[in-house]
Formats: structure tokens, sequence, C-alpha cells
């Protein structure tokens, strides 16, 4: 936050003078004064969704009185002042606090006002030996209430910034999960938590309630709903959700492919490579798996049953396996008993896809999605703790899965300050 609050400081005059200073300001006939108000820098806190901005005021006030008649002036002026010459500025702490309150429309309000105005020396003029601190206080109560109304406007600027405004018109957005799919939140309402600020940070959690959905095809998981609302809510950190997720079986086909494409399989101390793999699926919510392979010999070894997952081991296997055999190979098609008896049996007591493997071999690169910059400005912290698939459920054109993901996510952010609305 520092920049920002560097800007925000900066963008606030430092000095306020009456009009025509260093001269007198004649208000009327007779009555002239002159003041100078001095700042200090702006000090920050939040604590609770409550800001505290205090500042030290040093100022100085001159003026001088007659008398008039028919606004000519018949006498001279008499003269006091304080904090002029040898007399130190007089000072003054100000406190002022604003509320933060989260709209249901995306939008953050602030009710600002002033909370102590407290004066360290009393400014008594000379000559005239008058204590006017009362009179000066009540003078700068009156601008720093115009300040406050001025900083509720400043934030409400904020809220019409072009990157917000974009934002909230936008709906909840199809992502790109790496080479495994799309997904998108689709969130019910947001959660925002209270503000606070340390170290020149301010934190805040950010959640969202919702029905993740994961799919292999981006039309699929458009929301045409617009952005939810946001409510306040305060709540532990860390993700865990289960994703609905769905995948056509060509594009499982491309993983399966990507994983298993090359491996030598042993029979009998025969070593035969696969070469392809093609996943679809039947009516009767079978999936067949055709796999062709060369090495010993060449050809298609055609397989179909039911998938079953052991979502504690993470192991897909097809228990009600059939076999089918093809291939130009006189020796192959001879040989297919044995290649029923041996292969058959190598598959039932191998999983067709270990899911936990896969899923071991890419989570360095599923966690870099956590680890990653957003835009300029803003990137992600994030660590993977568990991702499993917990369901499954084979149809003719895709397999339905459920997949359970807990994790960590922290968005970390260093605003420039020219996104500020002066």
């Amino acid at each position: 936050m520092k920049q920002l609050l560097d800007r925000m400081d900066a963008g606030t005059a430092k000095e306020f003078t009456s009009e025509k200073w260093p001269d007198y300001f004649q208000s009327s006939c007779d009555f002239r004064y002159k003041y100078r108000f001095v700042r200090s820098p702006f000090t920050f806190n939040c604590l609770n969704n409550t800001v505290n901005i205090s500042f030290q005021g040093n100022y100085q006030i001159a003026g001088s009185k007659t008398v008039c008649a028919f606004d000519k002036q018949l006498s001279p002026w008499i003269s006091g002042s304080c904090g002029f010459g040898n007399e130190p500025m007089r000072k003054v702490d100000i406190n002022i606090i604003s509320l933060l309150k989260m709209l249901p429309q995306h939008e953050l309000k602030t009710t600002t006002s002033l909370n102590n105005l407290i004066p360290r020396d009393k400014c008594e003029v000379s000559l005239l030996k008058t204590d006017v601190t009362q009179e000066v206080m009540d003078s700068i109560r009156v601008s720093v209430e115009t300040y406050c109304t001025s900083f509720d406007q400043f934030v409400n600027n904020i809220n019409n910034i072009n990157a917000l405004d974009k934002w909230r018109k936008n709906r909840s957005p199809v992502m790109p999960v790496m080479k495994y799919g799309f997904m998108n939140l689709y969130p019910t309402y947001f959660r925002l938590g209270r503000f606070n600020y340390q170290n020149d940070t301010l934190y805040f959690s950010v959640g969202f309630y919702g029905n993740p959905k994961f799919s292999s095809d981006s039309m699929q998981v458009i929301n045409p709903k617009p952005l939810p609302p946001v409510v306040s809510a305060d709540q532990p950190g860390g993700i865990a959700t289960y994703l609905h997720a769905s995948y056509d079986y060509t594009f499982l086909s491309k993983l399966l492919n990507d994983s298993l494409k090359n491996k030598p399989f042993q029979v009998e101390g025969r070593t035969f490579l696969i070469r392809n793999i093609n996943l679809a699926g039947t009516e009767d919510n079978k999936i067949q798996l055709d796999i062709s392979f060369d090495g010993y010999k060449k050809g298609t070894l055609r397989l179909s049953g039911t998938p079953l997952l052991d979502s504690a081991k993470q192991l897909l296997s097809m228990p009600d396996i059939a076999f089918a055999l093809d291939s130009k190979d006189m020796l192959v098609n001879i040989s297919k008993g044995l290649f029923r008896k041996k292969i058959m049996t190598k598959l039932k007591d191998q999983s067709v896809l270990d899911v936990g493997a896969l899923i071991e071999k890419n989570k360095a690169l599923i966690a870099a999605r956590l680890n990653q910059p957003i835009n300029a400005w803003l990137n992600t912290k994030g660590d993977l703790q568990v991702l499993k698939i917990v369901g499954l459920l084979p149809q003719k054109n895709a397999i339905q899965l459920q997949v359970y993901f807990q994790g960590n996510l922290i968005i970390v952010g260093k605003p420039p300050a020219q996104l500020l609305p002066f």
C-alpha cells in the first residue's frame, strides 16, 4: 500500500493559506486576517474495517481590527497574532476515521468523519491577549470535515476506474487449466473479510461459494449468469472443493497417449510397444479402448468394459474386460488364445490408468498454476495439497467425473499509483 498512500498524501496539499497570503485578506471594512496551516505526512492504519488517518498540524494566524463607519476606516488597525516572529507555530493533532463497507454490487463505501481535534498549544493572540484557540479549532474542523467528504468521493471514484468497471460487467470467466481442460467457478456469492493493515500491507480474505465445473470443452462451462453479489464474512484461508468435470473421449485419448505412448509391455518375455490409444464410449455405459502396438508383433488390441475407480488408491481398472485382437500377422492370429490368457491376466491385475501417478507426475505443473502472475502488478502464491478423482460415470459421448481439490491460494499485489483517480 505504500506507494498508493504516498500518492494519496502527495495528492493532498500540505499547506493551506488564506487568500493573498502573506498579505492580509480584508474580509470586511473593519477586519482583516491571514493564516497558514502546514500538515505533517499522513499516518495510516486499518483494523477490522475501521481506517484511521492521523496527522499533525502547525499553524500561525494574525488579525487586525479597526473602526468603520459607512465603509470608511476611522481608526488605525489594532493587530494581534500567534505563531509569528519568535513565537513557535501552534500545534494541533487531528485524527480521521473511515468505516469501510463492501456493497453487494461490488463497490466499496466509506463513511469518513473527524474523530479527534486536539489543540496541543493555545493560540493567545499577542497584543489583544485574547485566546482564540476555539475559534481556530472550529475553522480547522470545518476544513477537515470538507476533506472527509472529499475522501469519500475519492473512494467512490476508485469504484469507477476502468479495471473494476470492466470486471463487474464480465460474467464468471472460463479459465484454461494447462492441457487438462477448462474450469468455471460458477459462484453463487462472493465473500469478503474485514480489512486489516500491517507493515505497509493491506490484508483481507476473498472467498466464494459455488459449484465449480470442469470440462475438456470450454463451451460446456460457459456461465450465462451475471456475477453474484458480495457478502461480508470472515472465513479461514484455503480452498476445498469438489469439481464436477466432463471429459470427451477424444480429449482423454490424447491424455492417455501423452502418458503411455511408446511405453513397453511384456508378455511371455516378448516386448510390445504401445503406439496409439483411442478411447470411446458405448450405449451401455461402457468404454472401448483400442491399443495399437508393435515391437515383437504388430496389431490392435480392443478392450471393452466398465471402468471401476478405486478412489482410495486412485487406480482405474476394468474388471469385466472383454478382449479382441486385430492383426495381419498370421502368427498373432494363431496365438490369440495365448494373448487372451496372458494379456487378460495382465490387464486384470494392472490398472488401465494409474490416475494417482499421472497426477503426481504433473503435480509440479498443476501447482505452478497456483504460482503465477495475473497481471503486471498482481500474482498468486499457493500450494496443492490434495487432488484426486472421487467419482466416475462413463457415458456414450463423455465421462463424468467428480474431482476433489484442496490447497491454499494467496493473491499478492503491489498496485501502481497510476490506478488512483488523481
